[in-house]
């Protein structure tokens, strides 16, 4: 019989209860990382939730971003986020190890890295479907660096880290009456950090285009798979089980206590859920129908609610925590769209509201025994009000969660205004509305894919192909007329700023779409030293409008320079400049794409200059100055002329110029055309009324002018107006002439005058479709809702600038000095329908030497043939001008051209903003079928 002594009883049994407390924290260690896995693979459901609200067009970006997510942030948690977050240092940031050495690059204990590491990968994925569809990739990436090695883990080290000032797990003493914030699994920490910096993000990039009408109201854009969202919505779900539960450690108090511990966060966590699904649905079901993406993201707001509370609260409370997430995220919803904040995929709902609410609900019905089992505090100092807290934990709660919306709004703010002062927050606009996964990432338009499908002659162009297939490819598009597809009704054709304040006054602009394509560009460009505004109305294709606002003011910087400043000589040489340049660029494409000799722009510009407005225009858009004399309305004063052979006394103009020439004028159902052709009498462009050359084969017999004529018929020469600003001046009207075909001089002034100034160049245009509708005798509400296109035959494309003075800021030094032409070298632009400002540094700089090629403008065009081909040309030209692929396809080609070489295709497509509009692109008029008020 073999005797056991005392001491060796106590020995083994000291040794059996480590032993047990290795393989408990074995288990532990084991189950972290199954979990950690389990949270990593939610990256997969954000990817399929984020890529089916889309539309197909911008699915592979967001399937791109979401890989990015992961390795950007495994890059910047790995250098930054880990040691700032989870390592030693002060109360407020870490930075060394427990052995006292620096802990930057430094992965340090493993399994929590990597289990920290998938909780800041889902922080910072949240952004992306708030501003998915518009956000540029680079400026994505610089923000998910940033917040995952910087703004997470400041919060992250605030909450949870054991030396954080407000950890629960910091048990030596009180923080405000309490143990610190309860937040076990991230209500606060992960979901509430992304969703503010998502809500900064998709309001500063500014809604999608077309998403709001004319009204302010929302323009439902079809999602792209409903399927992949509910697929999704499920992967999510399943993977906050190992979110919540992955999150809740041992602590010290066994394994029986700890199997409880994740039972309870799991059956919270479906309760939750639950309740916050089925709420959402009763609530949506009453007005008619429940739209399914508010069941699904109703389902994520309460496992998001849940992540603060699944560990600490009794399963009853997790049920009303989830029914009242569910109407948060309804009220979100309703709120977003009240604010005009567009979130393809409702993530500030989700994430912001209801994982507020989260963080709340825990300082409301969190207990005794959840605390104790989640954090292994004894006796804790404070619990919910509903169980008979004193109330500091839900004060502590609440002050977390403003420290949360400051530290994460204020970094995001400053790190998306520097983005956006720089140009690199929001995508150009026809990389927008053609679709990222073909501007950016080498795809297809889904709906060019659709309409040329079985006719590999008409396929849409692939990308990565040198430029010696361009040509090729552009000359094979179809040039069939198709219908409008079904798609185009989902557009709302509306853009917009309400209003920007500048260093001279403010201005607000609006553009509404008419034509198939948006043939008005519109820009401002302001700097220290003026303001420079245009309006260009494009006839025959959006090519020359575009060459225009690219072009004119960059020459009007180079006239300055050469000239010493500012003077009436130095627009008009720049307009001289700018016609020059394009009729060359024509007559060097001339043979491959003729049809760009009969599109032309008409322009009206304004420039404050000091004390001093330069107004020139060619063509009838027009400028209209408000005066206000005496106590009595505002008069207006056209300072315009209408090149427009409507305009009578320009019509006696015209003839007296060009006597002897027979049939100048020809009337064509009571409209007078010159040559039966062009009813404007200045303009830029219209190659084939200036000069021979381009009256001739190739170009088509019905595109030229019929019989004998001496040119030029009509030429870019500017009327000009300068005059002293003066106090009883108020504001400047710059506007094409959409608007004043319904809306007189005086009438338009009148309105900016009686209405306030937010959005007054909206308002301006509303008043226009109304009238329009009305003189049609069709419904408002109907036109609005009609296709691009199907509109034009009511009105034609309307932009709008208003500019209001400051007098404050006028200055009565001279034009000429040397600050003021450096100030103008530097500028901050506006241009129509970018949704966004981009600096502009020295523009004269990227137009030496050569300027444009013609690839540039033909890019716009579409390519060889006659007339307007079918759009999908004109979509694959503009898909080329993305900076990805331009440097693909452009390698070495430079133009050989005397006096014009050595600019690359990207010249132009960069700097152009012309709107191009890709979906359902339909019938396309082809040059000469459709007379307008210009053609």
């Amino acid at each position: 019989m073999v005797e056991v002594t005392l001491e060796q009883l106590s020995t083994a049994v000291a040794a059996t209860q480590q032993g047990l407390k290795q393989a408990a924290e074995t288990d532990a260690a084991i189950w972290r990382l199954q979990a950690a896995t389990i949270v990593f693979f939610m990256q997969v459901g954000f990817a399929f939730v984020e890529s089916g609200s889309v539309r197909a067009k911008n699915t592979r970006n967001i399937m791109i971003k979401n890989v990015m997510d992961a390795c950007f942030c495994a890059v910047a948690f790995w250098s930054f986020g880990w040691a700032i977050g989870f390592g030693d240092g002060s109360r407020f940031i870490g930075w060394k190890n427990p052995a006292g050495q620096i802990a930057l690059f430094d992965e340090g204990e493993q399994v929590n890295f990597f289990f920290q590491y998938t909780f800041a990968a889902t922080s910072a994925t949240i952004a992306s479907g708030a501003v998915a569809e518009r956000f540029q990739v680079r400026a994505y990436l610089i923000y998910i660096f940033v917040h995952s090695a910087f703004m997470y883990p400041m919060i992250a080290h605030f909450v949870w880290s054991e030396h954080g000032l407000m950890s629960a797990r910091v048990r030596t003493q009180a923080f405000v009456g309490t143990d610190g914030v309860l937040d076990n699994a991230g209500s606060l920490v992960v979901h509430v950090s992304g969703g503010v910096a998502s809500l900064v993000g998709a309001w500063m990039v500014g809604p999608r285009i077309g998403r709001y009408d004319i009204e302010g109201r929302l323009v439902p854009f079809k999602p792209n798979s409903i399927s992949l969202v509910a697929a999704g919505t499920l992967i999510l779900w399943a993977g906050f089980y190992g979110f919540n539960a992955g999150s809740v450690d041992l602590n010290g108090l066994g394994l029986e206590v700890w199997y409880h511990q994740l039972a309870r966060v799991c059956c919270n966590t479906t309760i939750c859920a639950a309740f916050a699904g089925c709420t959402a649905y009763i609530a949506t079901t009453r007005h008619g129908g429940s739209p399914p993406d508010h069941l699904f993201n109703a389902v994520l707001g309460g496992c998001v609610a849940a992540c603060a509370t699944s560990s600490v609260v009794a399963s009853w409370a997790a049920a009303v925590i989830g029914a009242i997430a569910g109407l948060l995220y309804l009220g979100g919803v309703k709120l977003l769209a009240l604010l005009e904040i567009d979130d393809p995929v409702h993530a500030i709902p989700v994430h912001l509201a209801c994982g507020t609410w989260g963080a709340i609900s825990a300082g409301c019905f969190a207990t005794a025994d959840g605390i104790r089992s989640t954090y292994g505090i004894a006796s804790p100092r404070d619990v919910g009000i509903f169980y008979g807290g004193s109330g500091n934990l839900l004060g502590l709660q609440m002050l977390a969660i403003l420290g949360v919306y400051a530290w994460v709004g204020g970094v995001s703010f400053v790190l998306f205004a520097v983005l956006h002062y720089f140009g690199m927050l929001r995508v150009p606009r026809h990389e927008e509305e053609v679709g990222l996964d073909a501007a950016l990432h080498g795809g297809e338009d889904p709906t060019l894919r659709s309409r040329t499908k079985g006719d590999p002659d008409a396929e849409g162009p692939r990308f990565g192909l040198q430029m010696s297939n361009l040509r090729r490819r552009f000359s094979r598009v179809s040039s069939d007329c198709l219908r409008p597809g079904p798609s185009r009704r989902d557009r709302g054709g509306m853009w917009h700023k309400k209003l920007k304040r500048t260093a001279f006054g403010e201005f607000s602009y609006a553009m509404y779409e008419a034509n198939y394509v948006m043939e008005d560009t519109s820009q401002v460009e302001t700097s220290s030293s003026g303001v420079f505004m245009g309006v260009y109305d494009g006839h025959g294709g959006p090519e020359a409008s575009a060459f225009v606002e690219s072009a004119l003011f960059a020459k009007i910087q180079e006239a300055m320079l050469t000239m010493g400043g500012m003077s009436e000589q130095t627009i008009v040489r720049a307009f001289e400049a700018t016609e020059e340049h394009f009729t060359t660029l024509v007559r060097q494409e001339f043979e491959e794409a003729p049809h760009l000799a009969c599109v032309g722009s008409c322009a009206v510009i304004a420039l404050v200059s000091g004390s001093t407005l330069y107004v020139a225009n060619c063509g009838d858009s027009r400028a209209v100055l408000a005066v206000r004399s005496g106590l009595g309305p505002p008069t207006a004063v056209q300072l315009s002329v209408d090149h427009n052979l409507k305009n009578i006394e320009e019509r006696a103009r015209y003839l007296e110029e060009h006597q002897g020439q027979a049939d100048v004028l020809l009337e064509i159902r009571g409209t007078f055309r010159i040559k039966g052709k062009l009813q404007v009498t200045r303009a830029f462009g219209n190659c084939y009324m200036k000069s021979l050359e381009f009256n001739r084969q190739p170009l088509f017999p019905r595109f030229r002018v019929p019989g004998r004529f001496t040119p030029p018929l009509i030429t870019a020469k500017p009327h000009m107006v300068v005059q002293r600003i003066r106090p009883e001046d108020e504001f400047l009207i710059l506007a094409s002439d959409g608007l004043w075909e319904y809306v007189g001089n005086q009438e338009a002034v009148a309105i900016v005058n009686a209405n306030p100034r937010q959005e007054i160049a909206r308002h301006l245009v509303k008043v226009a479709l109304q009238r329009a509708a009305k003189k049609h005798e069709v419904p408002y509400s109907e036109l609005l809702q009609m296709s691009a296109g199907k509109r034009r035959e009511f009105h034609d494309d309307i932009t709008v600038i208003v500019f209001f003075f400051s007098h404050r800021h006028v200055s009565d030094s001279g034009d000429n000095t040397v600050a003021k032409l450096s100030g103008w070298q530097r500028t901050v632009s506006t241009v129509g329908g970018t949704s966004g400002d981009q600096k502009r540094m020295s523009r004269r700089d990227s137009f030496e030497g050569s300027g444009h090629s013609m690839e540039n403008v033909r890019s716009l065009s579409g390519g060889s043939g006659h007339g307007r081909n079918n759009l999908t040309s004109l979509v694959a030209a503009r898909l080329e001008g993305s900076r990805t692929n331009l440097a693909t396809l452009t390698s070495g080609v430079e133009l050989e051209e005397s006096g014009h070489g050595g600019t690359r295709l990207s010249d132009f497509l960069e700097r152009s903003s012309s709107p191009v509009m890709a979906e359902g692109h339909g019938h396309v008029r082809t040059t000469g079928d459709t007379l307008d008020d210009n053609l």
